[in-house]
């Protein structure tokens, strides 16, 4: 399964409402300009784990992104927001 795939499943899933408010928020638009979608998409079709880790590394050394995938992950439990 591809990331774009798996992206839609979790969307299209009983939680994508509540994934998708968190990823359409302010504090989601702020972490999205931290990665260079151009590298990411590369590494993404690549298949580059590597790069995606870094990339996820890097993000998420940050305050702000471990809030989100704590709100991301409470959202893909079913618990909202």
């Amino acid at each position: 399964m591809d990331l774009e795939q798996a992206a839609r499943q979790l969307m299209a899933g009983k939680n994508g409402a509540a994934l998708q408010q968190i990823t359409q928020s302010q504090e989601g638009a702020r972490l999205a300009a931290r990665f260079d979608g151009a590298k990411l998409e590369r590494a993404a079709q690549a298949g580059d784990t590597q790069v995606l880790a870094a990339l996820l590394k890097d993000v998420l050394s940050t305050p702000e992104g471990r809030s989100f995938a704590a709100q991301v992950q409470k959202a893909v439990d079913g618990h909202g927001r």
